[in-house]
């Protein structure tokens, strides 16, 4: 046996059985042995050596930890002034007295320097790998009246991963095409960017222009093939106009939610009637953005829900469906009524509607993705989405399938107006489709 010197316990120490595993325990655990620890003892700080195998003394370096500094204040979104707060600057007083910590006029500098030694080294990339990138692009104007233009550079690197760079973020002289066909070639050359596959825009008039002005611009024999029409883009657009045909039940839905968010007092009211109406949910209603579908998807999903909430808050508040019978226009003659509180139509509709646009919205997210290659699946979910819609044009499937059999023929023809000639599409959606392995083994099959 062995006896703690501090506690007096006895520990078992048998080499055959207990070895020195008890004596370790021990030591983590004796409260007398940690008290004759001087407190004022300091401890010994390292840090990792940059290949990560040596642990080396740490060493404060001022000029490290104002540039550590400067990029949490890019990377946590954090405004200049935050580095004159007084709070930030008592803890810092407390935790690294060393560390002079810099006015917000001073932090604008560093972050400056900052962005100018990466976008160097971005440039140096470009132009040592002479990389082909495919770039995003989008305008659009400010409350202020100014337009801005935004560029994405995609390319894969030579170990096989895909990178993107949001290269600039400018103001340009306008929406016309020749505009920003001249930004981007100057954007380009400013870049050192010579090799370029595609470009992806949306559907405005002017990037027709741009892109003609581009393919003019770059000498390379792909410049045939340079636009390519954003996937999500085209898909917010039909979507929207399936919107237009639903738009009563989901405008009535909107005003109740509308009106339920109005003030604390009514969400109060409608939280009890959830509980009430015994709905498990870990979420509540949200109010969505117009000019989003998908925005417009997550709201109904959710309302849905909450059918049977909404059906308790009309018996608790009086005040719900007089005033919900006032909001909205008046019905043009041959037109349902917007107005009013949801109906049961209306949820059965809903129900039968986001079953309808989820597809859509997977898609979306799907295509949307940035850290992962897409064009490769573009073929297939456009033959998807043409499917659908024909099934749905063609077929009644739904409780009360003519709307959705209208709705569903408006969203297929704004489809074909986009991808409903095969010759009018980029020829790369099929090269892409062709060069994956899994479309050679179907094709074989």
């Amino acid at each position: 046996h062995a006896n703690c010197n501090y506690c007096d316990a006895v520990l078992g120490c048998k080499s055959a059985s207990a070895g020195t595993a008890s004596l370790v325990n021990h030591l983590k655990i004796c409260q007398k042995n940690h008290a004759h620890i001087c407190s004022t003892q300091s401890e010994l700080t390292y840090q990792v050596s940059e290949d990560g195998n040596l642990v080396v003394p740490w060493q404060y370096i001022e000029k490290e930890v104002r540039e550590a500094f400067a990029r949490m204040i890019v990377i946590d979104l954090l405004p200049f002034i935050f580095a004159e707060k007084e709070g930030f600057r008592l803890f810092m007083a407390k935790a690294c007295p060393r560390f002079t910590v810099p006015s917000r006029t001073t932090m604008y500098r560093d972050i400056i320097a900052i962005y100018e030694a990466e976008k160097a080294m971005l440039r140096k990339y470009f132009i040592e790998s002479r990389q082909t990138v495919c770039l995003t692009t989008d305008t659009w104007t400010s409350k202020r009246q100014q337009s801005y233009m935004v560029l994405t550079a995609h390319s894969i690197d030579s170990g096989w991963k895909l990178r993107k760079k949001i290269i600039n973020f400018v103001l340009v002289d306008g929406h016309k095409g020749d505009d920003i066909g001249k930004s981007l070639e100057k954007l380009l050359i400013e870049w050192g960017i010579e090799r370029v596959c595609t470009i992806t825009v949306d559907n405005a008039s002017s990037n027709d222009t741009c892109l003609a002005y581009m393919k003019r611009s770059l000498t390379n024999a792909r410049s045939r093939y340079l636009g390519m029409r954003c996937v999500a883009h085209i898909i917010n657009l039909v979507v929207q106009d399936g919107l237009k045909i639903m738009c009563h039940p989901r405008n009535r839905i909107r005003s109740a939610i509308k009106f339920v968010r109005a003030s604390p007092t009514r969400l109060d009211l409608f939280k009890k009637c959830v509980q009430l109406s015994k709905v498990v949910s870990k979420g509540l209603i949200n109010i969505d953005v117009v000019t989003r579908w998908n925005s417009t998807f997550i709201m109904l999903e959710t309302a849905e829900k909450f059918e049977r909430a909404f059906e308790q808050y009309a018996l608790q508040d009086p005040n719900y469906k007089t005033e919900l019978e006032k909001t909205g226009p008046e019905p043009k003659p041959d037109t349902p009524d917007q107005r009013g509180p949801p109906t049961q139509s209306d949820w059965v509709y809903v129900r039968e509607f986001k079953q309808f646009l989820q597809h859509f919205y997977l898609l979306t997210n799907k295509v949307s993705g940035t850290k992962y290659v897409t064009a490769n699946t573009f073929l297939e979910d456009i033959a998807d989405v043409h499917f659908m819609l024909g099934e749905w044009s063609d077929h009644v499937i739904c409780g009360d399938g003519e709307i959705f059999k209208c709705m569903a023929t408006k969203m297929k023809t704004k489809y074909e107006k986009y991808w409903g000639d095969p010759e009018k599409m980029n020829k790369y959606i099929f090269i892409a489709a062709i060069l994956d392995p899994r479309n050679r083994i179907s094709l074989r099959t």
